[in-house]
């Protein structure tokens, strides 16, 4: 098979046990073959009894950059052993500037290849083991990480990390460190595929039934931990999302008006600073400048890259996004905000807060131009994040006149909920939703596709109650058409989901019955408690009416969830309704200690304690 073809199946459905028929992508009861859940993640292929596991990894070229001690430049080895096998791994620390390495693998036709990643101890805490790895047939590194804790005693494990499939014809391995990051690298396990597998996986890299999922991006963790210096290193972060179920990215530029793409509207975040509130900070602001400074669009390459996994891709900015109190009052910071204090949002009691008001309708143009600049690169459309977040509208004089000269009263001798007050919140909010709205045709027809519909997305809250608070008019916006997603978000602030911990979704299917809006339950990445769990909330989510799951901070490098799962492969295949009923996606770890590193036989007397 082609090159191409190996970009599109190599991240393919991979977890599930399935018929032989591609007629599985049919909501029939699970077999008991499907039921069957198998002890580890490799076991799931026929072959797997005929794995073979390369141990010896200074097999890997340039020979040059391995080395038997610990250099700036190179990766330096270590023999190890477990209770089953022994090998020659090799490691960087985290400021290592070793090379990328190769590793010849001599197969001919479709496997599956794992690899072992070890812990690794901060002398006596776990630290995290990240490397980046590809096919040289790929185009993009993908970056793993070691999710376990220490064993007992403090004793290192290995974990066999799933890399994807591939045609190994004429196709190699590739390695790559991750900036400030340790690496260990174990062993290289390759599984043969048979013909069924095969066509299983290209079943589901063309079918489209469960690329229902939604993907947030918070343009800003996908910079500063990676400290990008090239557009490689950008594409990087999206390769694990290939043949995902996330065809749906809302991808976030930083903030309202804090942008990382080149901008004549927006500003960089903290890009007037010399110093900066952390150092994580600073490697973004580096970063991005740098990039810039190369020529390179980190908005356009995440608009690309989205394109060429055949996701759609919507440029989404925050509701308050606009300043943080100190000691990011410099880093997190919009130029407009400080040029117009007159339309800050002020409190029932006359506090003044830290939000622009949206009844200002200066606030509203501002973001329009945002967004306006923002689509220039290609998007398919748009998304505002209302529930990050409250207030955009208070009792600031925009609003109080326009209040007085509608309804003849000071709404600040009013009830705070006052019906009237609420209304008129509702009001301006949906005049700035028809505004982004009309942008969005506007955009369509410059590109010469009139036809075409731009999407919008937006997020909103678990109650209706909570919307009305807040001016979301969300069954207005669904009557005259003006949005087409709804992510609904029970983490916002002052909102009744932060105590329910779940969203309305049957009342969301219902008020979008018999409409083109599609509703996206959210999730948060960092805290799904474990498989089972998530598994059934899923399910009771797609039993209420959800389109599909929308997970705010998918990240592939999260720890196993109370040993139950692996994070990313689960989380990946949340489209796949059948194989999330049957639970076909759950599987433990391989988990395979470590006896000896280098030097250091582990035992009940661990090293390091006169540290």
């Amino acid at each position: 098979m082609s090159d191409n073809t190996s970009w599109y199946l190599r991240f393919a459905l991979l977890f599930s046990l399935l018929s032989t028929s591609a007629t599985y992508l049919a909501a029939a009861e699970p077999t008991s073959a499907q039921k069957q859940i198998p002890r580890s993640h490799s076991e799931q292929w026929q072959n797997s009894k005929q794995a073979e596991r390369i141990t010896d990894l200074t097999r890997c070229l340039p020979a040059d950059a391995i080395s038997d001690g610990r250099h700036h430049g190179k990766w330096k080895v270590f023999e190890y052993e477990t209770a089953d096998f022994a090998g020659k791994c090799i490691s960087v620390g985290r400021e290592s500037s070793a090379p990328d390495l190769t590793l010849k693998l001599n197969k001919q036709g479709w496997h599956a290849v794992y690899i072992g990643l070890s812990s690794i101890t901060d002398l006596v805490r776990p630290a995290k083991n990240n490397v980046e790895v590809k096919f040289t047939s790929d185009p993009a590194y993908t970056r793993l990480s070691n999710r376990l804790d220490l064993g007992p005693q403090r004793r290192d494990v290995l974990e066999e990390v799933f890399l994807g499939t591939a045609d190994l014809t004429d196709n190699d391995l590739q390695f790559s460190t991750v900036y400030h990051m340790p690496a260990r690298i174990h062993y290289v396990k390759i599984i043969p595929l048979t013909d069924e597998e095969v066509a299983r996986l290209n079943a589901d890299r063309t079918q489209q039934k469960t690329k229902t999922a939604v993907a947030t991006f918070d343009g800003y963790t996908w910079i500063h931990p990676f400290r990008p210096q090239n557009r490689a290193d950008l594409a990087a972060t999206f390769s694990a999302y290939r043949d995902s179920d996330f065809k749906t990215w809302w991808f976030q530029v930083g903030g309202a008006d804090l942008v990382h793409h080149p901008s004549q509207v927006g500003n960089l975040m903290g890009a007037q600073l010399d110093t900066f509130p952390r150092e994580v900070d600073r490697e973004y602001v580096e970063s991005v400048r740098h990039l810039h400074q190369q020529g390179i669009d980190p908005l356009k390459v995440a608009v690309e890259e989205a394109h060429r996994q055949q996701a759609e891709i919507l440029i989404c900015l925050r509701a308050a996004g606009w300043k943080a109190a100190p000691p990011w009052e410099e880093f997190f910071m919009s130029e407009f905000y400080e040029a117009h204090p007159e339309w800050r949002c002020i409190d029932y009691d006359g506090t003044p807060t830290m939000h622009l008001s949206y009844a200002a309708e200066e606030v509203q143009d501002h973001l329009i131009k945002v967004y306006r600049e923002a689509l220039q690169r290609g998007a398919d459309g748009a998304g505002f994040l209302f529930h990050r977040g409250m207030p955009m509208i208070l009792w600031e004089e925009p609003f109080c006149q326009r209040f007085i000269k509608e309804y003849g009263k000071d709404p600040r001798k009013l009830a705070e909920d006052d019906p009237h007050v609420l209304k008129l919140r509702a009001t301006i909010v949906t005049e700035f939703m028809r505004k982004i709205r009309k942008l969005l045709d506007e955009v369509a027809t410059q590109r010469g596709t009139p036809g075409r519909r731009l999407k919008l997305a937006v997020s909103t809250f678990s109650t209706p109650a909570d919307n009305r608070k807040f001016g979301l008019d969300v069954e207005r916006w669904i009557e005259e058409k003006l949005i087409d997603q709804i992510g609904i978000a029970w983490f916002a602030y002052y909102t009744s989901g932060l105590k329910s911990k779940s969203g309305d979704t049957a009342y969301y299917a219902r008020i979008t019955k018999g409409t083109n809006v599609k509703i996206f339950p959210f999730y948060i990445g960092w805290k799904m408690e474990s498989a089972d769990s998530l598994l059934k909330s899923v399910t009771r989510d797609y039993e209420n009416g959800a389109d599909g799951i929308a997970v705010w901070d998918p990240n592939q490098f999260v720890t196993w969830q109370k040993g139950r799962s692996p994070y990313w492969p689960l989380v990946s295949k949340l489209g796949h309704r059948q194989q999330i009923r049957d639970g076909s996606f759950i599987f433990k770890p391989t988990t395979i200690p470590l006896t000896r590193l280098g030097e250091n036989y582990y035992s009940r007397w661990y090293p390091n304690t006169g540290f």
